[in-house]
Order: structure tokens, then C-alpha cells, then sequence
């Protein structure tokens, strides 16, 4: 969903069909972009149990009555609560571990990375607005739609509201949490930046520290932005709205963390950061159960 300040809006990201369009010069912006996006995406068939939404059309009054309360149902189960439980502590671990290691940190990265997080979060304040704002946020509720193995059934895009609707089966459907929550949790422009450095600058650290911070602000600055009491992709999870942003903490806390130990120290701070964090868990358990080695 796109973004307004004064007002932020409620998304549709829902298993439903695609309304039927209009030829109307207003909304021909739209059709391109759900067309060129619907020629690309990835379209996931049906399996036998998949809850299948009905042809698209304009609805009636009582279709739209079972609409509305679809559109309000609670996401959030078993998995999505057991996932939280591991994140929120691995991230603050991680996370703690990393700036232990801050006496070690290449400060030239460390002051570069901030500078161009910064950067990077200016240009996407600036430069990712209106139709392309709320086409990267329904992107990315698809983007881990179409992974976990549901159907594509429609993307519509305006200038500051979208709608991303699929098909999900009995087997996908505890996935729905995640692809709600995915725009404020999926780092995009941050692994396209770390691809960017892998494949053009592995042997310049500063300007992979550079792209990889510009694509970090980036991420940061867009997953912030919509962060927003009524916005129901967060708010509709179940246990509610502080629900939601606790996950979306713990997630981002992690990826920060992860960044910080390679700016740090380069890829040997990623395996001290594996090394520590094996350390950390080992020391729980003989302090729980005792050394096995007597």
C-alpha cells in the first residue's frame, strides 16, 4: 500500500479476486503497471485444497458484505507466534554480540556505512513517492506470496493505495501472517546492494560498505514509513498492532545486526558473529543441563 502522512490508508492485501477494471484514462497509469507486473510475476498453480476466490466482477451488496469481513480476519498462528519467539531473542543476541565487537570495528566503514544509511534514506524519501512507492510495497506482500506457493490473482496500483490479492491453500495459509507483514520486514534493495558489491566491488571494501549502506537506508527508510496504527497489514495480526511491530523490531534488529558485524570487520566479523553466537548457545546449555563431558 502506498503512503500518505496526513492520512496513511488501509491496504487490501487479500485472498480475493481482482476487481474488474475500467478503460477509464484515470486508471490507465494503474493497468500498465499491474499488466507489466502480471507478465512477470511468478504464477503459482492451485492445489487440490486451495481456498479458490470467485471470478472477478463487480460485487454485490452482500458479496461486498463477505468481502469486508474477509478483508478484516485475523492473521497470525501457531508458526508465526513460534518464529517471534526465536527472532526476538536471536535478534537482540546478535545484536549485542555485534557491538561487543564494536572496539574492533573499521571505523572508516563503520562512518562511511552511517553516511551513506543516511544517503540512501533521503534519496528514497525524495525519490520513491506516489505510483512507485505503493508498487515496491505491494511487491513485496507478492514476492513471499508467490515463494510460499500461492496463486497470483491480481495487483492494482494507485498513487497512494494498492491492492495485491492471491489464493492461498490449507497448506499456505499459515504463511498469510508473513506476507502481511513482508513490506516493513523484506531488506529488497538492501540484497540487490550486497549482490552489486559481490559481483562489482569484492576487492574495494570502502565502496561495497558505500552500496550496501545506500541500499540498507533505503530499505530502513521504506519500512518505517508506513508504519502506522490503522494500517491493518500490522493491526489485523493476531494479538494485535503491538504484536506486529514487536516482529517487525525483532526481524529488522536482526538484519542490522548481521550488516554491522561484516562493516565491522569485514567477512571475518560474520564468522566471529557465527563463532560468538555458538559460544553463547553452548554456554546456555551446560548451564541448563550440565557439561555432558562430566
Amino acid at each position: 500500500m502506498g503512503r500518505n502522512r496526513a492520512k496513511p490508508l488501509m491496504p487490501r492485501t487479500i485472498a480475493e479476486p481482482f476487481p474488474a477494471r475500467t478503460a477509464s484514462a484515470k486508471n490507465r497509469f494503474t493497468e500498465i503497471l499491474g499488466d507489466a507486473y502480471h507478465s512477470v510475476v511468478m504464477n503459482r498453480y492451485p492445489d487440490d485444497d486451495e481456498i479458490e476466490p470467485s471470478e472477478a466482477h463487480e460485487p454485490s451488496a452482500e458479496e461486498e458484505v463477505g468481502q469486508s469481513e474477509q478483508k478484516e480476519s485475523l492473521v497470525g498462528g501457531f508458526a508465526f507466534f513460534l518464529s517471534l519467539l526465536a527472532l526476538l531473542p536471536t535478534g537482540i543476541l546478535f545484536t549485542s554480540v555485534t557491538l561487543y565487537r564494536v572496539r574492533a570495528a573499521d571505523y572508516t566503514c563503520t562512518t562511511r556505512f552511517f553516511v551513506t544509511v543516511l544517503i540512501g534514506a533521503v534519496l528514497a524519501q525524495l525519490c520513491i513517492r506516489g505510483h512507485l512507492s505503493v508498487l515496491i510495497h505491494e511487491f513485496k506482500h507478492s514476492l513471499i506470496s508467490n515463494l510460499v506457493g500461492n496463486r497470483h490473482r491480481g495487483l492494482k496500483i494507485g498513487r497512494d493505495s494498492g491492492h495485491y490479492a492471491y489464493a492461498y491453500s490449507k497448506r499456505t495459509a499459515h504463511y498469510n501472517a508473513f506476507i502481511s507483514l513482508a513490506p516493513y520486514i523484506t531488506p529488497v534493495f538492501t540484497f540487490l546492494a550486497v549482490l552489486a558489491a559481490l559481483i562489482f566491488f569484492r576487492e574495494d571494501r570502502q565502496v561495497a560498505v558505500a552500496v550496501v549502506g545506500c541500499g540498507y537506508g533505503i530499505d530502513l527508510l521504506l519500512n518505517m514509513r508506513d508504519i502506522s496504527p490503522i494500517q491493518t497489514d500490522i493491526s489485523l495480526i493476531r494479538g494485535g498492532y503491538g504484536m506486529g511491530l514487536l516482529y517487525i523490531a525483532a526481524w529488522n534488529l536482526l538484519t542490522l545486526a548481521v550488516l554491522l558485524a561484516w562493516v565491522f570487520q569485514g567477512s571475518h566479523g560474520l564468522f566471529l558473529l557465527l563463532e560468538d553466537i555458538s559460544a553463547c548457545f553452548i554456554f546456555l546449555y551446560i548451564s541448563l543441563f550440565g557439561d555432558p563431558r562430566g
